[in-house]
């Protein structure tokens, strides 16, 4: 039937064959299936490690920058735009609940501090 004005379908439904030649092709297509998930599952690994790594990275920019600059918390607090809680966290090196892109953001921010004779 069709979905749009309940008349019957003008052509018959086509059903699977059954036989060996069906079971054959169904092996073949999972295997490929299981080829391909694997190959997806390594992807992924590889893709979540990368980015690990580039977290790290950028935590040890902006620790470093922190460490390197000195600045007093209302300082920080001002220039991140943060929160007074979570800057003290930041300096205390407690970065877990925090994204990567709020990090980035965060190294920007801290980016004119750390220009030699640039003074905002």
């Amino acid at each position: 039937m069709d979905s749009m004005n309940s008349k019957p379908a003008s052509r018959p439904i086509p059903f699977p064959k059954y036989g060996l030649g069906g079971v054959a092709a169904g092996a073949k297509t999972t295997k490929v299936a299981v080829a391909d998930a694997d190959e997806i599952h390594v992807l992924c690994r590889d893709t979540a490690l990368a980015l690990q790594e580039l977290r790290h990275g950028v935590l040890n920019v902006l620790l470093s920058s922190l460490e390197t600059l000195d600045l007093d918390t209302i300082t920080l607090v001002q220039v991140l735009d943060a929160r007074p809680s979570i800057v003290r966290a930041l300096v205390k090196g407690d970065l877990d609940e925090i994204t990567t892109d709020t990090l980035l953001r965060w190294v920007e921010a801290l980016r004119p501090y750390w220009q030699p004779g640039n003074t905002p």
